[in-house]
């Protein structure tokens, strides 16, 4: 192993701990539940998996779960912003917070790491949660309830693969900043029919050494030239950190997707006609900057959008398409601004010089 594989290694195991201690020791909210799902034989779990669940609009029937597994400080925020819970009692969404819950044997070798194939536990644990929140909350909706997903780093990797696993069962999924070692990362991940149906909102750091800007992207296009229904977004000159920025522009476009899709546990979920709507596309910045694995770095130096079905200008790259205009226009402006935020740690300090960056 060489010196640069040895320090990344040590983060890595850093940020897995924090992670850890960060549900073990929290305390439990007013309204919050609680679930612990104990491994079965065969499965690559090393432990049991904890689980938080809250619903913010307790006296309506839930129609869908928001899960987002607790992978650092900045991811952490979306279980409990007063912004997220404010959008999901409005749609009757409960949230679900999961711990890291790491294999007995990680297929990418690190301790503490998970198992990125849903099959072999992660999948059964997460639907057994559900289970038990069914029966403590007394909504037993829960149980069938179609998902949000929303993971950083390797467990936006990991949410990629579900979407493949259990297409039928998410309304949506964030990635942010996905990137795993192969075969669990982007590169290799090709949907089928069925997934390609699934909403996804995709987020990559124009600095981000670790997942790279360009890997995300090739897994974006791969799948929005078969016209799914995705969207791109990059935080200019930002590395591996920092999701909660753009939060403002998921919570809009969630919205947006939970009309289109109409999410009930007793039902199917809708399907997204892409030849309505509006498409944004890209002009990337031309930089020397690579990822760790050789891939290009870059920003974005301007965008456009245009209505479903007209041409890209020339020169632009398809990077987006939207229910509507004012969505589309949002998006414009936020991957057009030069420097987006990282500052979002307990520290203050600016993540570009932190070593939360290398999470």
């Amino acid at each position: 192993m060489t010196e640069r594989e040895k320090v990344k290694a040590r983060l890595s195991m850093v940020v897995i701990l924090l992670t850890a201690s960060t549900v073990a020791s929290g305390a439990v909210r007013e309204g919050e539940f609680r679930a612990t799902v104990v491994p079965l034989a065969g499965e690559n779990l090393r432990g049991s998996c904890a689980f938080r669940l809250s619903i913010p609009a307790p006296n309506k029937m839930v129609r869908a779960v928001w899960l987002t597994y607790d992978r650092g400080y900045d991811i952490l925020k979306y279980y409990s912003d007063p912004d997220v819970a404010t959008f999901a009692a409005r749609h009757a969404i409960a949230l679900l917070l999961a711990s890291q819950c790491a294999a007995k044997d990680p297929p990418t070798l690190e301790k503490g790491e998970m198992d990125m194939d849903p099959s072999r536990g992660v999948a059964r644990t997460i639907y057994s949660a559900l289970d038990d929140f069914a029966r403590q909350s007394h909504h037993p909706e829960i149980s069938s309830a179609k998902l949000i997903v929303l993971g950083f780093s390797g467990i936006g990797a990991l949410f990629g693969h579900f979407v493949q696993y259990a297409p039928d069962r998410v309304v949506a999924a964030i990635l942010a900043n996905p990137g795993q070692t192969e075969p669990w990362g982007m590169i290799g991940l090709d949907l089928s029919a069925g997934a390609l149906a699934v909403p996804e909102f995709i987020v990559a750091g124009g600095a981000d050494e670790r997942a790279g800007t360009q890997r995300p992207f090739d897994y974006f296009t791969r799948h929005r030239s078969q016209d799914a229904p995705w969207v791109f977004v990059v935080q200019n000159g930002i590395p591996h950190c920092c999701v909660i920025d753009a939060k403002a522009l998921i919570l809009k476009w969630l919205g947006g997707i939970i009309k289109l899709r109409q999410p009930r546990a007793d039902r199917s979920l809708l399907g997204v006609d892409t030849r309505a709507g509006w498409t944004g596309s890209i002009l990337p910045c031309e930089s020397s900057q690579r990822d760790e694995k050789g891939y290009p770095l870059w920003d974005i130096c301007d965008a456009a959008v245009q209505r479903a079905g007209h041409p890209n200008p020339e020169g632009f790259l398809s990077a987006a398409w939207f229910p509507n205009r004012d969505l589309a226009m949002r998006w414009s402006n936020f991957v057009t601004q030069k420097q987006h935020p990282a500052d979002s740690f307990p520290d203050g300090k600016d993540a570009r010089h932190s070593a939360f960056a290398a999470h």
